[in-house]
């Protein structure tokens, strides 16, 4: 019988029952992660795993939506954001699709927000504040069988707020209010979203890998 014998080599190298593993240092993540916007003072530890407060993250899903110009019934929505940090500064990149139901759409819009945002390892509040551009087209009712319909493209104001229940620190469900307005037609609703997040940055301890 012979027992299992660990032996230290160097600093970062360590030989276990004769096969050699090197550790993954975290300096030496730093510094690959250098060109990285978030903040020095961002990056947090829980149940051993790092992550970054400062970070970016994914929202998509669907809704109702109200059209506020025209008082038709609620119609669906679907929209998907991409939600991004430089330093400390948060901004929002999306886009929605809307019309009187599901895969029947006749409204189509962009933004580009600013905004604020508070989270911790349970909740994600986000509020954005922007510009919006829409087109699409207005349809409306003649008689019994006729119908107008005037297409229109125009520059808008677009807000939004989220509210998320995080699963993990990076993944969650929740809702977002929005509302946009613009010459041609106005609009507000709500959608049910999806809540992706980069806030993972690996492991707080070294591993070893065998090489």
């Amino acid at each position: 019988m012979s027992a299992q014998t660990d032996t230290i080599k160097a600093a970062d190298e360590v030989i276990i029952n004769g096969r050699h593993y090197q550790a993954v240092d975290d300096k030496k993540n730093a510094v690959k992660n250098k060109k990285k916007t978030n903040p020095e003072d961002s990056l947090f530890i829980i149940n051993n795993n790092k992550f970054y407060y400062y970070n970016n993250w994914l929202t998509l899903g669907g809704g109702v939506q109200q059209n506020l110009s025209y008082g038709k019934p609620l119609g669906f929505v679907g929209g998907m954001d991409f939600n991004f940090h430089v330093k400390k500064n948060y901004f929002q990149a999306g886009g929605m699709l809307s019309g009187p139901k599901f895969s029947y759409y006749d409204n189509y819009s962009l933004h580009l927000c600013y905004g604020k945002r508070f989270e911790d390892k349970d909740y994600h509040f986000a509020a954005f504040l922007g510009l919006s551009y829409s087109t699409g087209n207005l349809i409306t009712q003649i008689d019994t069988n006729k119908f107008s319909v005037r297409p229109f493209s125009k520059p808008g104001l677009f807000i939004e707020g989220e509210v998320v229940k995080k699963i993990t620190y990076d993944v969650g469900a929740g809702f977002c209010l929005f509302a946009d307005w613009n010459q041609a037609q106005s609009m507000a609703g709500l959608r049910f979203i999806l809540y992706f997040s980069g806030s993972y940055n690996g492991k707080k301890v070294k591993d070893y890998k065998d090489y």
